[in-house]
């Protein structure tokens, strides 16, 4: 089985490679709405949260919180998000998004759902049920693996 998981793995990661290019980030800045991909996972993170912390948000960004503090002014700067002091302990400044915010990032994931409903109904329904079933197996399996284990190992090798 060892080469046949290789040929799937690759196969698998050419195609990812593929609706990456096509489905994610450049998606995003095909839409023409004005927003960076980065921009947009932002206000998504923050619409989650409802309200955030700046270092909570550089943390989910894997950033440091000065480099968020810059893609904040911008979008501060836009009308989509505001800051505010935590009435709790004033060092700390949370984020929420405006109605424009909130606006403009619906409008995204609304286009970004209408070319995915576009290409999965291009597939039968026993066929897209059963992808469907597959790519949750592996999101979950991919969540719950220690990456870093496995990582290590791949080094040792």
């Amino acid at each position: 089985m060892g080469q046949d998981i290789d040929a799937l793995t690759n196969r698998f990661d050419q195609s990812l490679v593929i609706l990456m290019q096509n489905l994610g980030p450049q998606l995003i800045v095909r839409t023409q709405v004005g927003l960076t991909p980065g921009q947009v996972f932002m206000l998504h993170f923050i619409r989650q949260e409802s309200k955030c912390s700046v270092s909570n948000l550089a943390e989910k960004m894997e950033v440091a919180p000065s480099a968020i503090t810059v893609m904040l002014d911008r979008l501060e700067n836009h009308g989509f998000v505001r800051r505010t002091r935590d009435k709790a302990d004033r060092r700390v400044v949370l984020i929420e998004l405006t109605a424009l915010g909130e606006q403009r990032l619906s409008e995204v994931l609304h286009l970004r759902n209408q070319v995915i409903k576009h290409c999965l109904t291009q597939m039968g329904l026993n066929e897209l049920d059963s992808f469907i079933r597959g790519l949750e197996k592996l999101a979950s399996i991919a969540q719950t693996t220690d990456l870093q284990a496995i990582i290590g190992s791949c080094k040792e090798e």
